[in-house]
Formats: C-alpha cells, structure tokens, sequence
C-alpha cells in the first residue's frame, strides 16, 4: 500500500539520521576525548585506540575502570558518554516495545492471517452474521469473520473463542486481504457484507481470486436470484423466503414448525435433533450397500434416520429424498440423516 510504503520510507529515514548524527558525534568526542587525556598527568587514555575501549566498556555499562579520564574535560566527555548509553538503552527499549505493541496490535486485528482449513469465511459482520456463527461453532465449524468495524474484534472475541473463531479487520473491499482469512482453504464463504449490488460485486472479485470455494448469499431482492447463480453461487437464500415459511408454518401446523426449526438448528444435546450430512468413504462398511439396508441397520443400532443421499460425480451434486429401498451408496456419496446431539 502507497501510504505504508510512504511511512516505511520516513522511518528508515530517521533511523539513518539517528546512525549518521550519532557516529559524528561518536567520533568528535573520541577524537576530543585523546587530545584532552593524551598528555594528563596519571591519564591511562594515550591514543585512539583506549579512548574507543573507554567509550565502549561506558556506553555498554559494563565499565571495566581499566581506562578512566583524569582531566576536567575528559571526565566531562565521560558523563556524556554515559548519558549517551541511557538514552541508546531507553530507545532500544522504546523501539522493542512499540515492535511488540504492534506485533500484538496486528494479531488482534488478524493482520498476520490464520491457518485455518475447511473452514467457513463470513464476510460483513452484524446480528445476523453473529447467529450464523453461533450455529456453525454448535456444529464444530470453525470460522474467519471479516468486519470493517475494528470496534467489532473485541466484541466478537468476548463471545467467541479465539481457537475456533479468527477475525480480520479489513476494508470488505480490498480482496487481496482475503488472503488473511486462507480463502483458499476454506470451504465456504458466506457473503453478507451490505447492498446486493455490494455481494454481487464481492462474488466477482473473490471468485477470481479462488473459484473451487462455495459460496453462500442472502438477498434482500431474491428476484436477482438467477443472475447470482450465474455469477457462481453455490447457495442463494433469502431472509423473507425463510422467515415466511417459517411464519406461515407456525399458523398452520406449529408442531411442524416447532420441529423443522428443531432440525436445522445445530446442536449436540440429547434432547434435540438435527438434519446432518455424512460422507461415506471407500472403507466404510456402508459402501456399496442398498439404502433400505443402511436405514434399517442405522435405525436399529443408532436410533438414526437416513431420509436420502447426496451423489457427487463431476457434473454436479445430486439429492435424493427417501430413496427405494434398491438403492445403491456409494464411495463418496453423502447419508443425511436425522439424530440427536449425543447420537
């Protein structure tokens, strides 16, 4: 960035001046320091070379007392050699701590990005980014939150724990930053960072940066769906869709509504359930086997409920809902099953 370049350039600058006007003042008083003490009764400073041992074994406080100066003028040389080893010691003590205040100050800020993988980036911070988040540490997630409110990094890390949860103080559109949230590790990028024209925007940007991460969006017009599908959303939501389905469902058939809200909630208490996924591998005893099989067998053993399978081949990702009973589980295919917490 043009102004930290800027900045850099003036500091090294002044340390530069500080080297330069303190090697000549250095050497004049060396060189006064010889022709005060070099003809001083009893004065064991003769040439150069005891005058610069004095000025070290002072200046680094260790003071031998080998070489000491007799004069008036050169006892006076002395004290400034000494004045001058507390003000050298009191700015490298300075400079070390302002070093650290800043290292810390960029941790804090998540300057120094995070390590973390497979993770969930959310972009825009506010109540509702916050409820998301909840939910994906219910669900063991971890997740990299980036805000331009540097007031909300404090805020956010009093909730939340920094070993599952890192942030970013960032401007939401400088997606080279995004880099500090390891976009290319992550595994998803939840987009609530303003306008729909601001997600639209970002979806661009950050889909250059890193097109294999899903991406997930909430609009407020959800008649724009189409055109961010087509931009390469993975996931296109909308608040009102949801919440009024919800609603209408509470009028309706409030059991209903009770237990999906129950459903697609994260939880890990015995008393409640949640709809998960679950990748079956190659060496799970589940591959290859019949659907009607693995239900019974889950149901049985478990007390879990597969109600259908996610295929993945390369065109795509394919649900189905309730199976027959025929059908085959393959390596790599997903189980979404109901259980509860504890299950």
């Amino acid at each position: 960035h043009p102004d930290q370049r800027g900045t850099g350039m003036k500091k090294f600058s002044k340390y530069i001046f500080i080297i330069l006007f303190g090697g000549s003042l250095y050497f004049i008083l060396v060189t006064v320091l010889v022709s005060l003490e070099r003809n001083a009764e009893g004065s064991s400073i003769k040439n150069f070379t005891d005058a610069i041992w004095y000025s070290l074994v002072t200046i680094s406080t260790v003071g031998y007392g080998d070489y000491t100066p007799v004069s008036t003028g050169g006892r006076i040389i002395g004290v400034v050699f000494i004045l001058f080893a507390i003000a050298a010691l009191g700015l490298i003590i300075g400079e070390m701590t302002n070093f650290f205040q800043r290292l810390s100050e960029k941790r804090r800020l998540g300057m120094l990005g995070t390590s973390f993988e497979n993770h969930t980036i959310i972009l825009g911070w506010d109540s509702f980014s916050e409820n998301v988040a909840i939910q994906l540490l219910n669900a063991d997630k971890k997740v990299a939150i980036m805000t331009d409110e540097k007031n909300d990094v404090d805020l956010i890390y009093q909730e939340f724990s920094s070993k599952d949860v890192f942030v970013c103080f960032s401007d939401l559109k400088n997606y080279k930053s995004m880099e500090l949230v390891n976009l290319k590790k992550a595994k998803t990028v939840f987009l609530n960072n303003g306008t729909d024209s601001d997600k639209l925007i970002s979806i661009l940007n950050i889909k250059k940066l890193c097109p294999t991460v899903g991406y997930v969006v909430i609009l407020d017009d959800f008649n724009l769906r189409e055109t961010f599908i087509n931009a390469g959303v993975t996931y296109v939501l909308s608040k009102n869709e949801i919440a009024s389905r919800l609603v209408a469902s509470y009028i309706f058939e409030p059991a209903v509504a009770e237990f999906t809200k129950d459903l697609i909630t994260s939880t890990n208490n015995e008393n409640e359930y949640d709809i998960q996924q679950y990748i079956v591998h190659r060496n799970n005893p589940y591959a290859e086997r019949e659907y009607g099989y693995i239900f019974s067998e889950l149901k049985e053993k478990f007390n879990v409920i597969v109600i259908g399978i996610q295929k993945n081949n390369e065109k795509g990702a394919r649900l189905i809902k309730f199976p027959d009973d025929s059908e085959i589980v393959e390596a790599g295919d997903y189980l979404i099953v109901v259980a509860n917490g504890s299950t």
